[in-house]
């Protein structure tokens, strides 16, 4: 369920960066965190059907607080969307 996606490709994680719903984001990358089956970095970089992880969509929906945790967390802002666009150029 966790890594479930929608008929966007978007998983829970996308959908907590969309709705900047913070709390649900974070308990979900500390979820993964506690569990080695999962790999929290492919997790939080883990692109949509556009290309976009949830950090691009965190700075797309204006959700700062968002962006600071999951750059904290180490996703890379450097991955590109289909677009050619990383996070920072969106």
């Amino acid at each position: 369920l966790l890594t479930d996606r929608d008929q966007d490709g978007n998983t829970p994680l996308h959908q907590a960066a969309i709705s900047g719903h913070s709390s649900m984001l974070e308990g979900l990358v500390e979820w993964f965190t506690g569990h080695s089956e999962y790999s929290k970095e492919l997790e939080i970089n883990r692109q949509n059907r556009s290309g976009n992880t949830p950090l691009h969509l965190a700075f797309q929906f204006d959700h700062p607080e968002i962006v600071k945790f999951l750059v904290e967390k180490g996703a890379h802002q450097d991955i590109q969307n289909n677009a050619e666009l990383t996070a920072l150029e969106l």
